[in-house]
């Protein structure tokens, strides 16, 4: 389609704003070219033991990763992930003034990570922040091609009084991209890719890791995470959880004291669980019959048990792997079709973005347009072709008419957008490139290249534009690179038109 994965930069470059921040990279070792890694590595291991402090609205965590090195030549340091650090200063936030107020309802406090210790293979390593807000931490180690060596962080996350990815709010305490992430290694450059947050989208570019977590509690609350959660034993008024994922991109999870929990079962067996403050089970079962519906078209569920949690993120839902965040506002009466909506997208995005990996920011579309279809492809399985078009007319049409400055096309970066044009681009001209798709292939065509889309998803691999295509091209026979492409780049013609009714 065309050829996007230019050279990266050498240092990281701190250039963009939270709502549409910019790639960047962290070079370490030399300049030449390295070899390529094998296709499939041994996983990382993430141990980490969490305690809350209700007190200090804080979390005190060790964490113990044994990475694997994924290159085949010996690495010097490992750069991480430390997103924490975001919520440092107020202008790191740089949010727009009415997102900020969405996400500071009583105003800015300061949050972040207190670094206590970091060890490799158990001497203490030296490391160091770096970029202009410290959100990635460097940490030299010696590390053969293919050998595994344990990095251990000590450390304090403060949680701000916000309605953000990490935080704590009126109805619960939410913690994502907390933990010390390694990016990505690229052989080619010999350099680790890690990206800048978003507000609006899945950003956190990462191997797959297994996961083993211990979460100490009040007894009050319960969790809610990426994962399997397991009561261990409570004492003193504390409850410990231990919580399992195997081959995850990202561990997320939330616990709250005035949830109801109720629950649902798919059609396949997978165990819908939604901690809401709401009675009733509507919202396990609208998630259920999401999860039902993509077992249907795409085979077994990639996971076993889905979390949705009525939580105070602010201003949209946030979705991790095992685990969604609705804000509590599409739970008051009169939303519950802008809740299902919202739990459609997330049963696809399971799928289409989590098991079947691409990378969430510079191939965004990959999951969230896709997923944004298949929401209203769910819409249109329960309640009639009407019923789809009338939602995609509402939805869709003012935003195929709506001029978008600078040349963006559906696959443009994410970090190159705030959320309003990412709305506008990716998922809704997203969602209508894949309904011009179903149209020229039909509806079980399309459905059957999603389906081998998402078998070519491991957690070893990350997919691109080029298996979106030749998955479509293997399910239907046919040669579809030239029609997406079109549709690609030219679905912001409709600009200049006047749609009365779209179908």
């Amino acid at each position: 389609m065309k050829n996007r994965k230019v050279m990266r930069v050498v240092a990281i470059v701190l250039v963009a704003l939270l709502a549409g921040g910019a790639v960047v990279s962290a070079l370490i070792g030399a300049l030449a070219l390295a070899e390529e890694a094998p296709a499939t590595q041994p996983r990382h291991r993430q141990e980490i033991k969490i305690e809350y402090l209700e007190d200090e609205q804080a979390l005190q965590i060790s964490q113990r990763l044994v990475y694997v090195n994924p290159s085949a030549e010996r690495l010097e340091a490992v750069v991480f992930y430390a997103a924490g650090n975001l919520f440092r200063r107020q202008d790191a936030l740089a949010a727009g003034a009415d997102e900020f107020s969405a996400v500071f309802p009583g105003g800015y406090a300061p949050a972040g990570v207190d670094l206590r210790g970091v060890r490799f293979n158990g001497a203490d390593a030296d490391y160091g922040f770096q970029g202009e807000d410290e959100l990635y931490l460097r940490v030299a180690c010696d590390l053969g091609p293919g050998e595994s060596g344990a990095f251990e962080f000590d450390y304090y996350l403060l949680l701000a009084r916000c309605n953000a990815f990490q935080g704590a709010g009126d109805t619960d305490v939410r913690a994502a991209a907390f933990y010390f992430a390694p990016g990505v290694y690229d052989a080619r450059y010999r350099e680790f890719v890690v990206k800048r947050p978003l507000t609006f989208t899945r950003w956190l570019y990462c191997d797959a890791a297994d996961f083993d977590v211990t979460l100490t509690l009040p007894e009050i609350y319960a969790p809610a995470a990426t994962g399997e959660e397991t009561l261990v034993g409570t004492e003193r008024h504390r409850s410990t959880w231990r919580i399992e994922a195997a081959g995850a991109r990202e561990f997320a999870l939330s616990f709250g004291k005035r949830w109801r929990r109720s629950e649902a079962t798919s059609e396949g067996g997978v165990r819908v669980t939604a901690w809401t403050g709401a009675r009733g089970d509507a919202a396990a079962k609208a998630a259920a019959r999401a999860v039902s519906l993509c077992e249907a078209w795409f085979g077994e569920y990639p996971v076993r048990s889905l979390d949705v949690v009525q939580s105070d993120c602010a201003p949209s839902a946030m979705v991790f792997p095992g685990t969604v965040w609705a804000p509590s506002a599409l739970f008051g009466p009169g939303r519950e079709a802008e809740l299902g909506q919202v739990l459609r997208f997330a049963a696809a995005q399971q799928i289409f973005g989590m098991a079947a990996y691409a990378e969430p920011s510079a191939d965004a579309w990959l999951s969230d347009s896709v997923c944004e279809y298949l929401s209203y492809l769910m819409l249109e399985e329960d309640e009639g072709r009407d019923a789809f078009l009338k939602a995609v007319n509402r939805d869709w049409v003012s935003e195929l008419q709506m001029t978008v400055p600078g040349g963006l096309s559906v696959t443009s970066d994410a970090a190159l957008m705030d959320r309003r044009t990412y709305d506008t681009i990716i998922r809704a001209r997203g969602a209508v490139v894949m309904h011009e798709l179903r149209e020229a292939m039909g509806r079980d065509g399309l459905l059957a290249g999603l389906a081998a889309f998402a078998r070519m998803g491991s957690p070893d691999r990350t997919l691109t534009e080029m298996d979106f295509v030749s998955a479509l091209d293997a399910a239907t026979g046919g040669d579809w690179e030239a029609f997406l492409t079109d549709w690609v780049f030219n679905v912001g013609e409709y600009v200049n038109q006047t749609i009365d009714w779209f179908e």
